[in-house]
């Protein structure tokens, strides 16, 4: 298997019962659920595909280390992430027909429909699931100042301005002045 292909044989999974993959992922970036996160260390990727009596059943890991953005200050946080992949591939032949019988079964069960199966999504969700929902640089993070921007850790007697305008407007409000005054 070459880095780039993380797919299987469905024809050597059924012939041999049980097949490892292993190696590193390759991926510059990973899309987090709020931000888009740079993978710092190469993405160790073992999974195990066996088969089944009711299907293809994969598990394995994906280990990684990526940045986050701090969600109040934005500076980057490295994040040691450890996820799981599993999933239950079946035939599409296998698909429920109805709503019904597919609400019956509450396993992460996938189908296909050529002789190879991609793993790829299966390893990028193994990581993506395992990122916080908010990301800290640390539990005292005082974030930005809403006005003005300014990293609130780094001034710690910061006096902000606060306008009663926008200040991109602060030209076009001295123009309007301008013209009081004249008229």
């Amino acid at each position: 298997m070459s880095a780039l292909d993380w797919t299987m044989s469905v024809e050597e999974v059924l012939l041999k019962r049980r097949i490892i993959l292993r190696g590193v992922f390759e991926s510059e970036y990973i899309d987090a659920p709020t931000a888009r996160c740079r993978v710092v260390e190469p993405i160790q990727v073992k999974i195990v595909a066996v088969a089944a009596r009711d299907g293809i059943a994969v598990g394995g890991y994906a280990r990684t280390v990526i940045e986050h953005p701090c969600d109040r200050c934005l500076k980057p946080v490295l994040l040691k992430i450890s996820g799981t992949v599993e999933a239950l591939y079946k035939p599409i032949s296998e698909m429920p027909t109805t709503e019904e019988e597919e609400l019956k079964s509450l396993r992460n069960v996938l189908y296909y429909t050529s002789d190879r199966i991609d793993l790829t999504d299966r390893i990028i969700e193994a990581i993506v699931v395992e990122v916080p929902m908010k990301v800290l640089c640390s539990e005292e993070c005082k974030g930005l100042c809403p006005h003005c921007g300014a990293d609130l850790n780094e001034e710690k007697n910061h006096k902000c301005v606060k306008f009663d305008f926008d200040p991109r407007w602060k030209k076009l409000l001295l123009v309007k002045q301008d013209l009081t005054k004249e008229g």
